[in-house]
């Protein structure tokens, strides 16, 4: 089951990233449902973005729902393909979140 966290600031991916870029951001996980190794450990993780200033976005799709990320692979692939980020923390526990992630200069998919 899914919730819902439609109150908070939201911002889509391109938006996103260029928050996480600036000095001083820093990205969230938050795990959703726990990983199951029974289905080839598949769960569900929220990304958000906290600005300098302490703003906190949530990562959306096109149609402003909550982008879950429901794959080690996907996390992977957003963690360190779209966001560059200097390590990847994963909370495994439902309701736990990790935090202090930065988006580093460069990557293979840049800003333009």
């Amino acid at each position: 089951m899914t919730t819902k966290r439609r109150a908070l600031p939201v911002l889509l991916e391109r938006d996103f990233r260029k928050l996480a870029a600036i000095p001083g951001a820093t990205v969230e996980i938050e795990c959703v449902s726990a990983p199951n190794p029974d289905e080839r450990f598949s769960g569900e993780w929220l990304f958000y973005v906290v600005s300098p200033a302490g703003e906190r976005f949530l990562l959306v799709t096109a149609l402003a729902r909550e982008r879950i990320v429901n794959s080690p692979i996907g996390m992977f692939g957003l963690a360190f393909g779209k966001l560059n980020l200097d390590h990847l923390d994963v909370p495994a526990v439902a309701g736990a979140v990790c935090t202090g992630m930065r988006s580093l200069s460069g990557g293979s998919d840049p800003l333009e």
